[in-house]
């Protein structure tokens, strides 16, 4: 993807971000000449085109640390090629920092063991990094903007999409406030083409989607999406995806059903051709969904003839 003048979006004083398929945040300290990034994109080849704008838009800079939501790899993957060529620290949450140094864990929760080679690429696997300093959420860090001022970078728990997501409350010294929010939730564009979002906990999802409106911020940036300066509209588009697909389930499950047979009629009903990374990521998606709403008591399993079988609760209609 090809950089441009258009590409960099400035939402306060030093706060930034990189319009990219996965948005990239930017905070400038001026005084030390000092880059902070939230999140390194996908790769080498990705994040070297990041370190190359970045040098052009930002000359005597240079990139002193990377933060990163959540360890997927269009987060994280960047982060090795970063440090190599910018000696930068990698900033991250508790139990992040050991997901950053285990990069295989992704595809293996997604697949459920060892996965086949063709899904074991850079798109799921990233390059194995190690974070050098361990965030705490709820704990705002201060970095120095120059004359005596401080930004605050707050850590904030956004879980449900995957383990440990953290998003990013800038507070800039002008009194904006910028919320970076990792994949806790998806902008309009990514919501039309893609329906049914991958997550981890169905039920932390929601949680998370309804908490978010309560968060002041001027600017809501998602990873994958275009921003928002109001957060109320697009939460509750978020949570009529998952509403909607969990009620798409529980209809389905009138009957016994395999977990791999709700998967086909999953996407028989929204018009999806599976193929094989689309097949693990909706597969576990959907089991996800399995668990909560057992935890919620409107659907239970049974084996039966060494088959798992999910069947809609009596209390559920």
């Amino acid at each position: 993807m090809t950089l441009s003048n258009e590409s960099l979006v400035q939402l306060s004083k030093h706060v930034f971000y990189i319009k990219y398929p996965t948005n990239i945040g930017i905070i400038s300290a001026e005084e030390e000449k000092r880059l902070y990034l939230i999140d390194t994109a996908n790769d080498d080849e990705s994040v070297q085109r990041i370190i190359d704008f970045l040098k052009e838009r930002f000359p005597g800079f240079r990139i002193a640390a990377a933060l990163n939501t959540h360890a997927h790899a269009d987060h994280c993957g960047g982060n090795a090629r970063l440090m190599e060529e910018t000696g930068c620290e990698i900033w991250a949450g508790k139990g992040t920092d050991a997901l950053l140094e285990n990069p295989d864990i992704e595809m293996n929760i997604i697949w459920g063991g060892t996965a086949v080679k063709e899904l074991q690429t850079r798109y799921f696997i990233a390059r194995k990094s190690r974070a050098s300093k361990i965030l705490e959420e709820g704990k705002a860090e201060l970095i120095h903007a120059g004359n005596g001022k401080f930004i605050a970078l707050e850590p904030i728990p956004l879980g449900g999409h995957y383990i440990r997501q953290l998003g990013f409350l800038v507070t800039d010294t002008d009194g904006k406030k910028t919320l970076f929010m990792g994949d806790a939730i998806s902008g309009r564009n990514v919501i039309r083409k893609y329906w049914i979002q991958y997550l981890l906990d169905e039920a932390g999802t929601k949680e998370t989607l309804s908490r978010l409106p309560s968060i002041d911020a001027d600017f809501y940036v998602p990873s994958h999406g275009q921003l928002v300066n109001d957060i109320e509209g697009l939460s509750e588009l978020n949570l009529i995806a998952v509403l909607e697909t969990e009620n798409l389930i529980l209809d389905i499950i009138r009957t016994p059903k395999t977990a791999e047979e709700i998967l086909k009629e999953v996407a028989d009903r929204n018009g999806i051709t599976l193929k094989a990374a689309q097949f693990v990521l909706i597969g576990s998606t959907i089991r996800s969904y399995l668990s909560a709403l057992r935890d919620e008591g409107r659907a239970d399993y049974e084996i039966r003839e060494n088959r798992m079988f999910w069947k809609r609760t009596r209390q559920d209609g």
